[in-house]
């Protein structure tokens, strides 16, 4: 019985971009929850105070694009777009695939992404 890693390797990539997002805004929770600033004073600095291009790509990079690519990787494998030619028309058909790891990591890479940009907004209007 033969098995392929292959399938697994997206969904395992999103998680791993997911990392990044996910301890930055668990640093956020407990500064703002507990008052602890340890964590998030060690993470934040490289976030809020680098020289930060669009195209520039270092840690604050890996926080904020981290999510967006985990969400390009991740939908279209569950999304399909088929383009059927007839002869007097053409229709492009939206097929869903039920992958549940897949869905559930482009989600929770939405939800990430949203949760920075407030908070890089939020940042933005306090200073």
């Amino acid at each position: 019985m033969k098995t392929s890693m292959r399938p697994w390797t997206i969904p395992i990539l999103g998680l791993v971009l997911l990392i990044p997002a996910s301890y930055f805004l668990l640093t956020l929770f407990v500064r703002v929850v507990f008052g602890s600033t340890t964590l998030y004073y060690h993470i934040a600095p490289s976030f809020l105070e680098t020289p930060f291009d669009i195209f520039s790509f270092n840690k604050s990079a890996w926080i904020l694009y981290g999510p967006l690519l985990a969400i390009m990787l991740n939908t279209p494998a569950m999304v399909q777009l088929q383009l059927r030619k007839r002869i007097l028309d053409s229709r492009v058909f939206i097929y869903y695939r039920s992958h549940w790891l897949n869905t559930a990591i482009s989600l929770q890479g939405a939800l990430l992404f949203v949760l920075l940009l407030a908070y890089l907004v939020i940042e933005h209007c306090r200073y």
